[in-house]
């Protein structure tokens, strides 16, 4: 009887080799059959459409024909003839219709193959702006705070992102008591990527800006090569990427000195190699990024990685907010400052729209 009740309120696939798969069906493509799971939520299986003998559906659906004749309705196995399927539209009328002669089907409030198709080549921006404002009491004493804003063009192949973001800070010194700048630094910039042969895809990026902590006076990284998409899934993406790089900093010349000599500005060419990964759940996503910039001048001797993540949680009570935490990591292998590795923690609300 329990068997009987989940089968009756699903669709349900008669494989040749005799198994049945039960759920519901998402698309039928390329001769590829995807079924969702409604039971454990394992995900979809995918069967392919030569393998199937039979398909009863219990809700309708949309379904395309070699000759383009569009179908809806639902179907049942016809009677006597194997492979073939019985589609009954909402007025009763019946169209017979082998299996194999299905050349797409989708979900009633889906979409159809025309206009996937057509938003590929479909772009649209989305924008966000976001700030923070942090502040530490206690055996240490800070405050800081930072915003960004950004705006992004995509479709499905390509992408511009164009962003900016400024971040302040001061901490007390514990032996001094005095407020001394513990973060003063601007970004800005764009990436764009584009791919030309799936998986694979070209970008070039630049980003700008100072470091007043770091005796940055201006700053430009930028950099052009090919990449990766080892996963590429509406919630799940894998990247790797790698090219050729230009890096200049200007320092400020009325700073510390090294060994008592103003040290002189950096102009080097090299290589990059990057990584990103995001994965998205109905809660929200977490996002990883990290780029490893070496020069040609002295490979191991003359690097810049930067690596940032973050976690971002949608707040449900107000549409379209999101609170994020994550850290960034600057490390320069060459710099002026007495550190060379510039750590960022941050939390903050970040506003979203399209």
């Amino acid at each position: 009887m329990l068997v009987s009740a989940e089968t009756s309120f699903a669709d349900t696939i008669t494989c040749k080799n005799g198994s049945v798969v039960v759920g519901t069906i998402t698309e039928i493509d390329g001769g590829i059959v995807s079924v969702k799971n409604d039971v454990d939520n394992a995900g979809e299986t995918k069967i392919k459409q030569s393998e199937i003998v039979s398909i009863s559906t219990d809700s309708p659906l949309f379904g395309r024909t070699p000759d383009g004749k569009t179908l809806k309705g639902k179907s049942v196995p016809a009677a006597g003839a194997p492979g073939t399927i019985v589609v009954a539209d909402e007025t009763g009328a019946q169209t017979r219709v082998a299996v194999a002669d299905i050349s797409n089907s989708w979900l009633l409030d889906g979409k159809s193959p025309e206009q996937r198709e057509a938003e590929k080549y479909d772009y649209h921006w989305s924008y966000e702006a976001g700030a923070s404002l942090l502040g530490h009491t206690g055996n240490s004493e800070s405050v800081s705070g930072g915003v960004n804003v950004s705006a992004t063009l995509k479709n499905e192949d390509n992408a511009l992102l164009l962003y900016a973001k400024y971040n302040y800070g001061k901490a007390k010194d514990s032996s001094t008591g005095e407020w001394v700048k513990s973060a003063d630094n601007f970004h800005t910039g764009f990436d764009f990527s584009s791919q030309f042969y799936a998986p694979w895809f070209w970008y070039a990026r630049s980003d700008n800006g100072f470091d007043r902590v770091q005796n940055i006076k201006f700053f430009d990284v930028s950099a052009a090569g090919f990449g990766w998409n080892i996963i590429k899934e509406d919630d799940w993406n894998f990247s790797l990427r790698g090219g050729l790089s230009y890096r200049y900093e200007s320092y400020e010349d009325y700073m510390d000195t090294i060994d008592g000599a103003v040290p002189s500005d950096m102009n080097t060419t090299g290589l990059e190699f990057g990584l990103h990964h995001d994965y998205s759940w109905d809660w929200g996503k977490i996002v990883t990024d990290i780029t490893y910039t070496p020069g040609f001048d002295d490979f191991t001797g003359n690097y810049f990685i930067v690596h940032e993540t973050y976690a971002e949680m949608n707040l449900k009570t107000i549409d379209n907010l999101y609170f994020r935490v994550g850290v960034r990591n600057e490390y320069r292998s060459e710099t002026t400052a007495n550190e060379h590795l510039d750590t960022t923690y941050y939390a903050q609300l970040v506003f979203s729209w399209k």
